[in-house]
């Protein structure tokens, strides 16, 4: 396990610390004046979500002859998980639904039988992804790119020249990849970020082949052995739940940070980032402003991302009056915030994509 020490580390910036401790200050004075029992509003999610999901699932198993149909609902299961995921899972994982930790790790067990591995998603996240957001080598969350060159100065490869065009062919095969791929290669793989920073207790291990196992079973074999659906047929099946998983996860996941106005910082050669730790949170990620259905229901703390990443244990229900605090509190002491339409930012990961891409070596 590396060191503390040798973990990178932000510059000291006294007016950068007395910002940040005036903002704490202005934002907890202000969720005291929130109501609590907003809370409840995803305790009762947490019900009703899972029970969607599951009332799907006992829907295929039980009342469909129709192929169409089934395909449809194993789809329909797929989005359910990336909304269980933006909307509980992410919540869970930062303690923000019940006060006492154990209740969160308990619910937390949610995602493994999901198909993802709750233990490792949580320690890519919380201490990599949140102290250093679009870091090549240490954002571990953005390290899960696979043959598509993210960040602006990286080596990238021959074929990745074409990246720009085949990208979209790789983003529906995202949930597969982690089920099957990712959270294996963190686990055995000695030159992920994750194993090089940190020790994985042996029982993750036990864990993560116990959950996958169960989660395949039910997935596939019960289907296959319970409907008159053909193995092929159930394959195909699972194959359309990864792929509309992928794409909605894909919309929720890459635009608060993976975008061609984000920066995305380096460390020299001792480790030190030249930036604050506040200043490093300000430019790697943006807002998505839209207020429609969707963004509200399905994004949860994606879409107020920024206030997300500076007070990641408030709670999603509160983010929209934090996030205004935020923003009129950034503008007055000059320091950058954005905010984007869902579809521009989306199209600024695409220029991102394209301008890594096209650029000189």
């Amino acid at each position: 396990m590396i060191p503390k020490e040798i973990l990178p580390q932000h510059k000291n910036i006294d007016r950068d610390k007395v910002l940040l401790n005036k903002l704490y200050k202005l934002v907890n004075e202000e969720v005291k004046q929130l109501k609590p029992s907003r809370i409840n509003y995803l305790k009762i999610k947490l019900f009703i979500l899972p029970v969607i999901y599951l009332g799907l699932y006992g829907t295929l198993l039980f009342y469909t002859n129709h192929i169409w149909f089934f395909y449809l609902l194993y789809s329909l299961m797929g989005l359910m998980v990336v909304i269980i995921f933006s909307n509980l899972i992410h919540e869970l994982c930062h303690g923000n639904i019940f006060k006492s930790p154990r209740h969160n790790s308990l619910a937390y067990y949610l995602f493994d039988l999901l198909g993802a591995n709750s233990y490792i998603w949580q320690q890519r996240h919380l201490k990599l992804h949140h102290r250093y957001p679009n870091m090549n080598g240490w954002d571990a969350d953005v390290e899960q790119k696979g043959p598509i060159a993210i960040f602006p100065h990286e080596g990238i490869k021959k074929f990745q020249r074409y990246q720009h065009r085949y990208v979209f062919v790789l983003y529906p095969l995202f949930f597969l990849n982690w089920l099957l791929v990712r959270d294996f290669r963190d686990y055995f793989s000695h030159n992920r970020v994750i194993r090089k920073a940190y020790e994985i207790p042996k029982v993750e291990y036990l864990k993560l082949f116990l959950f996958k196992s169960v989660y395949l079973l039910m997935i596939l074999i019960v289907p296959w052995t319970i409907t008159d659906f053909s193995i092929i047929q159930v394959l195909i099946g699972f194959l359309l739940l990864t792929f509309s998983g992928s794409i909605l996860a894909m919309v929720i996941l890459l635009t608060p940070h993976v975008n061609y106005d984000n920066e995305f910082p380096v460390m020299d050669d001792n480790g030190n980032i030249s930036i604050s730790w506040l200043r490093h949170q300000l430019i790697t990620t943006n807002d998505i402003s839209n207020t429609n259905w969707f963004i509200r229901n399905v994004m949860g703390n994606f879409n107020y991302h920024l206030a997300h990443h500076l007070f990641p244990r408030i709670s999603s229900v509160y983010a929209p009056e934090v996030t205004q605090l935020v923003k009129t509190f950034l503008q007055e002491n000059d320091l950058p915030y954005r905010s984007y339409p869902l579809g521009t930012s989306f199209k600024k990961h695409y220029q991102l994509i394209r301008g890594n891409a096209i650029r000189p070596d």
